[in-house]
């Protein structure tokens, strides 16, 4: 009879400790959630140069793929700017290794501390100045975007260079910003931008 009264009396603390315990982990998943969601759109927009200047040093190139020096990172880095670093690697080693799978003639070429991809279904480097050329430099905290004069004039809904998709809004709106209109480029541009390429700063002519 004792051990029955014992159980029911402890059996609601049980049922309230795992209810806690249930809430606890719910909240923390919303929180991680929350963290995730907030990271993911950040990348979307220009990084501060206090951010790049900060980790400049901690990334470097293996083969083609970026890579985290953890001996280099700050010691005051915050939980935030971890993930959002992470991040930033991810995206950028997942363009590389979309383009290098690509069987379209495009090639991936490393220099120094980035990695270019040059499309060579449109016009190759060896152009006059004005024409330019299409290729992507990848680097970890964004990328610098080149079309030639052809591919903005012709891009019809947009145009894909290795792992890239540039859409022709985004090409519109980077011409108006040099006084430009739409498929009348003078010549090749190019841009700093990250995925999605919505946004883009550092616009000029090849």
């Amino acid at each position: 009879m004792k051990k029955s009264i014992a159980i029911l009396a402890i059996a609601p603390i049980l049922f309230s400790a795992i209810a806690s315990l249930r809430v606890n982990s719910a909240l923390a998943d919303q929180v991680n959630t929350s963290i995730t969601t907030d990271v993911q759109k950040s990348l979307e927009h220009p990084l501060s140069s206090d951010f790049i200047n900060k980790f400049d040093q901690s990334i470097k190139l293996l083969g083609n793929k970026f890579i985290i020096d953890t001996n280099k990172l700050p010691k005051d880095i915050a939980s935030e700017e971890l993930s959002k670093l992470k991040a930033l690697i991810s995206q950028k080693n997942e363009i590389i290794s979309d383009s290098e799978n690509l069987k379209n003639g495009t090639r991936i070429e490393q220099n120094n501390n980035s990695v270019t991809i040059i499309s060579n279904s449109g016009n190759s480097g060896l152009l006059r100045f004005r024409e330019g050329s299409n290729y992507v430099h990848v680097y970890w905290w964004g990328l610098r975007i080149g079309l030639s004069k052809s591919t903005v004039n012709g891009i019809g809904t947009g145009v894909a260079i290795g792992g890239v998709w540039i859409p022709e809004p985004t090409v519109s709106k980077i011409l108006a910003s040099l006084g430009i209109l739409a498929a009348a480029s003078p010549g090749g541009i190019v841009f700093n931008s990250t995925p999605p390429i919505a946004v883009f700063w550092g616009a000029e002519f090849q």
